[in-house]
């Protein structure tokens, strides 16, 4: 049974931030909805096939899988492959030394649990490119901060996508590769949406708001841009965050959310209308579940029920699944959810 939260009744606030999207941009922002060549993706692993992964309820009723299985944390950002097979997983552990980091990457095979170790040339996990050549990830530098990277699995190179001094992360691609969107703090101290282009090198900012704006990511047919924004503290404690999207023609910004919450790390369904995203607007403070939110902005459903925290939701392509990561047994690790196109797919939905 789909279990329904109505929000209160808060106007969708549009407003236009300047700058947005260079007007000469515009053409060919839209023009990236072109899917990529279907000769260079593979069909999903039939939904059907045995999982290697062990299954678990959650108090909600929907049947989830856990992936990773570490005492440590480990995450993926954005990390499944277009074709549904690789998920791209990392985790940061304390070094030998003082103030050390050991990066743990691995590609792990969807249909067989099998791990491909990458730690020798990424630190972090991030999305592959709609055509699988590349992930982009967002990296340590000499000076303590984060870049922009694309690594070409082909090749093994590892490029650097609009470097700057200052912090830049959570990088995605637009839904036919051409462009990578990412936040930073490169401009007035403020974290901001960016857009670069990969054939010209051109970086054109998208928001200016004093706000935290960060976790951008395009819709399916590439014509808007959905991300978050840090609106301030709450007075008892903890973040207040909201949902926005970006017209990618016209430049106008909607507001889909309003409330005292932190409503965060949102993600398109592959219909490009309905929003996975998580909020403690269900329990306590701090504590996220995950929700999906309807496109007429007021009615969500809720998709997991508990006292922890399930973040960085992202919806395979073929709808078949939620990647997402959760601290539910101790340690953050990486789970997905059996989706019955919106909502979750319960214990006797399944036949395997």
């Amino acid at each position: 049974m789909i279990q329904l939260m109505h929000r209160s009744a808060h106007p969708v606030r549009r407003r236009r931030y300047l700058p947005l999207i260079a007007a000469a941009l515009l053409p060919t922002l839209i023009s990236c909805s072109a899917e990529a060549p279907e000769d260079l993706l593979e069909p999903s692993a039939s939904p059907e096939a045995a999982s290697p992964f062990a299954r678990q309820t959650d108090p909600s009723g929907c049947v989830i899988e856990q992936i990773t299985t570490a005492d440590h944390d480990e995450y993926q950002v954005q990390g499944a492959s277009v074709d549904g097979r690789l998920l791209l997983t990392a985790a940061s552990r304390e070094g030998p030394a003082e103030n050390d980091s050991v990066y743990e990457v691995y590609e792990v095979d969807l249909a067989t649990g099998k791990k491909t170790d990458l730690s020798h040339v990424l630190q972090n996990s991030g999305p592959y490119s709609p055509d699988g050549r590349f992930i982009v990830v967002a990296q340590a530098t000499d000076n303590g901060k984060t870049d922009i990277f694309e690594y070409e699995r082909a090749t093994g190179e590892l490029r650097a996508v609009a470097s700057h001094e200052e912090w830049d992360w959570l990088p995605s691609y637009s839904p036919d590769g051409r462009f990578i969107l990412f936040n930073s703090y490169r401009v007035e101290g403020q974290s901001d949406i960016h857009l670069f282009e990969k054939s010209t090198g051109t970086l054109t900012r998208l928001t200016d708001d004093p706000g935290y704006d960060a976790h951008a990511q395009f819709s399916s047919d590439g014509k808007r841009i959905l991300y978050h924004r840090q609106q301030g503290m709450r007075e008892e404690g903890g973040y207040i965050f909201d949902l926005f999207v970006i017209d990618a023609e016209t430049g106008q910004t909607t507001r889909l959310t309003d409330g005292d919450f932190e409503e965060s790390y949102p993600a398109w369904a592959p219909d490009g209308r309905h929003i996975v995203f998580s909020s403690d607007a269900g329990g306590n403070h701090g504590k996220h579940n995950l929700y999906v939110l309807a496109p007429d902005g007021e009615t969500t459903i809720r998709l997991t029920e508990g006292d922890w925290s399930d973040s960085y939701a992202f919806w395979s392509r073929d709808g078949e699944y939620i990647y997402f990561n959760s601290d539910r047994s101790g340690a953050t690790n990486v789970y997905r959810m059996r989706m019955d196109g919106i909502d979750c797919a319960r214990h006797g939905d399944l036949r395997t």
